[in-house]
């Protein structure tokens, strides 16, 4: 275990270079202290002023030396609280077959944060995960995720004082937008703001129980989409009672399933000559074109406010299921192809059914969000039962990644849009360049 703690001291003086100045004092006063008493023997006169006693006296200092710098690292590899946090595990019975608790090797803030690093021979990652609500009565902590560190034998785990208490809402503000191309900004987590780059992970996927926030969620993704000069579809069958009527400005809501296809087309008619274009120009994707050629070609975000209502087909008669296939086939191509030309989709679903979206469009979606869900819920959008063992009942508006972070959405109005000026463009043309 001391070697651990020297380990992680030597670390921790190779992040913050000032605290070499320790050591480097402490060396320093023992080079003075062999100076003076070097020079008390030769006061003394014989036997003492001889090459005997000066030897020892050498050998002595070096020892000391030696012993103070293995104890001044091993302080540097000490967390002041790391007593109090072995006596909190002893009294959880968190230790190993000796009876001793892993080694907190490290206690780091992290934004709103905090980050332990533990180090045991012989406590595996899944008993951290296996006591977790021990963990966080004993550290008086809200534990945000489990992870292994730099081996087996270390392990990470972030979390946040369990007496901070978060906001109900983060009102979103324009001053948060991105001027990186094609930057999303989500909200905050307890180390840091939660972003999404649409130009390289193209498509999104919400879920959340109702009531958990996942409609302001992609209203926040939409809205700063459209202030960037996105060109937005918004599919919305409960016939768009969820958005004001300046969204009906700023988007194309669609609240026909055939009204949707036929949009659908129409985008894919628009892949097909981007496809061209960029040919002709030798470039790979809508970013690198516009760079080279100087257009300003526009980014088309195809949206499902409740996707389920289309996709899954269960009560369908034949014809309803028919237009729901065509649909699902579009939303694939799209799905497969769209990031390098422009075209992106965001879903968002609180059904519970693992029939809503196929394997092949789900593989394509990068980027899976879930809010307060059941278990059923959260294991079809994350592929793990995680937002509804951490997103408690009333966390309207926190959101955990399939990336494993956990943050608090910010808050969008619907008069986000107010200030703005909107031109309806409907036709393939005008679609194409802004």
């Amino acid at each position: 275990m001391n070697n651990q703690r020297i380990i992680a001291g030597v670390r921790h003086i190779k992040k913050k270079k000032i605290l070499i100045l320790f050591p480097a004092a402490y060396i320093s006063l023992m080079i003075l202290l062999m100076f003076l008493l070097n020079k008390l023997l030769q006061k003394m006169g014989e036997p003492y002023s001889g090459k005997v006693f000066e030897i020892v006296l050498y050998i002595f200092i070096v020892e000391l030396i030696i012993i103070g710098l293995i104890g001044i690292i091993q302080l540097f590899g000490m967390p002041l609280s790391s007593r109090k946090v072995a006596n909190a595990l002893i009294n959880i019975d968190f230790v190993d077959n000796e009876g001793k608790p892993p080694l907190l090797i490290s206690k780091k803030k992290d934004g709103k944060g905090i980050v332990y690093e533990f180090y045991s021979s012989s406590i595996a990652l899944n008993q951290y995960k296996n006591h977790f609500a021990d963990f966080e009565t004993a550290l008086n902590i809200r534990i945000v995720d489990v992870l292994s560190g730099s081996d087996k034998r270390h392990t990470i785990i972030k979390a946040v004082n369990g007496n901070d208490i978060e906001p109900e809402l983060i009102v979103w503000n324009d001053k948060y937008l991105s001027d990186k191309d094609f930057e999303l900004i989500l909200g905050e987590s307890y180390f840091g703001i939660e972003r999404i780059d649409i130009s390289s992970t193209p498509h999104v996927l919400i879920g959340g129980g109702s009531g958990s926030g996942k409609t302001k969620l992609l209203k926040l993704i939409l809205m700063e989409a459209r202030k960037k000069n996105a060109i937005i579809f918004l599919a919305d069958f409960k016939g768009g009672v969820d958005y004001p009527a300046i969204w009906h400005k700023a988007c194309y809501i669609i609240t026909e399933p055939e009204a949707l296809d036929k949009q659908l087309e129409k985008v894919l008619e628009i892949l097909e000559i981007r496809r061209k274009m960029f040919v002709e120009a030798g470039t790979p994707n809508i970013s690198e074109y516009n760079k080279k050629t100087g257009s300003n070609l526009c980014r088309i975000i195809i949206a499902c406010d409740e996707v389920a209502e289309i996709l899954d087909t269960t009560g369908f008669d034949k014809e309803k299921k028919s237009l729901a296939g065509k649909i699902e086939g579009k939303f694939s191509t799209i799905a497969r192809l769209g990031r390098a030309f422009g075209l992106h989709l965001i879903f968002a679903t609180q059904r519970p059914s693992s029939d809503v979206i196929n394997g092949q469009i789900k593989n394509n979606i990068g980027y899976r969000i879930c809010g307060r869900a059941d278990h059923i819920l959260s294991q079809i959008i994350l592929d793990n039962a995680e937002a509804s063992e951490k997103i408690a009942a009333n966390d309207q508006g926190m959101f955990l990644t399939n990336t494993g972070t956990l943050f608090k959405a910010y808050y969008v109005e619907d008069n986000c849009f107010e200030s703005i000026e909107f031109e309806r463009k409907l036709n393939i043309e005008n679609m194409l360049v802004k």
